[in-house]
């Protein structure tokens, strides 16, 4: 428990992580936000139009864009000993490495649930707000807001154990984040939209189909017809954060560390 308690107050303490949470929620809100007026202009050519519960959806999705903080969240729980020098300190005081990771996976576990919790209720509220203003504005579907809370409440989690895991095998901080947001931003979202069939099983794919919501969007790279079942999402997404976890745990207790 004291080991759980020294972690947790390293998330809380360094005010780094307080500003991933900023920009989880900002990010999140503004991906919310313009997707009505984008809607509104016209600029989609697959029909989705604000008077739809199909566009509605789409609009809300965005509640989960904060998901990309949550991994960089991760990475800086387990990379940042090594950067700031404190990985020595921090194993002797447990020299059993595997008890060590095992704390900061479950830290990272709870902390990116919270985050994104946290980003995903702030921009679907933001969006209610937003959506208020436009008079031929349909109601979400049934269910569209729960499914969105469960999405990020396991997405977070389960991302926030792969960013540590990265962490872990990459030991480097700015290499951990350069690779996760160039894989994030670039090779993720250009597979969703060039092949779908291989996307749909990467993780982008995955926290898309948890949010069970009918999605026609091309333009955006969104098709969930063609995604998994939320269960099987789910699942295949646990699956994920089970080997990096498994991965971390063995690289981490036979290297080095300076």
């Amino acid at each position: 428990m004291s080991l759980i308690k020294s972690e947790l107050r390293k998330v809380l303490y360094v005010r780094a992580n307080w500003g991933i949470l900023l920009a989880s929620v900002v990010i999140s809100i503004i991906s919310v936000v313009i997707t009505p007026f984008i809607f509104e202009a016209g600029n989609v050519g697959a029909g989705l139009t604000l008077d739809s519960p199909q566009a509605i959806d789409a609009v809300y999705a965005n509640a989960i864009s904060g998901y990309i903080f949550v991994i960089i969240l991760g990475i800086m729980l387990m990379a940042g000993e090594y950067r700031h020098g404190t990985a020595v300190a921090t194993f002797l005081a447990r020299p059993k490495r595997e008890i060590v990771l095992a704390a900061k996976l479950g830290i990272a576990a709870i902390v990116g649930a919270v985050f994104m919790l946290i980003s995903v209720w702030a921009s679907m509220f933001a969006g209610i707000i937003v959506l208020a203003t436009f008079d031929n504005a349909a109601a979400p579907s049934s269910g569209t807001f729960l499914n969105l809370t469960i999405a990020g409440l396991v997405s977070g989690a389960i991302l926030a154990v792969i960013g540590v895991a990265i962490g872990a095998l990459l030991k480097s901080q700015m290499l951990a984040i350069v690779f996760s947001l160039v894989y994030l931003f670039v090779i993720d979202p250009l597979l969703l939209v060039l092949w779908v069939d291989i996307a749909k099983y990467l993780p982008g794919g995955l926290i898309t189909a948890m949010t069970a919501l009918d999605i026609d969007a091309p333009e955006f790279g969104i098709n969930t017809a063609d995604f998994l079942d939320p269960i099987q999402a789910t699942l295949l997404l646990l699956g994920y954060g089970a080997v990096f976890a498994l991965m971390s745990l063995v690289t981490s207790m036979r290297r080095d560390v300076e």
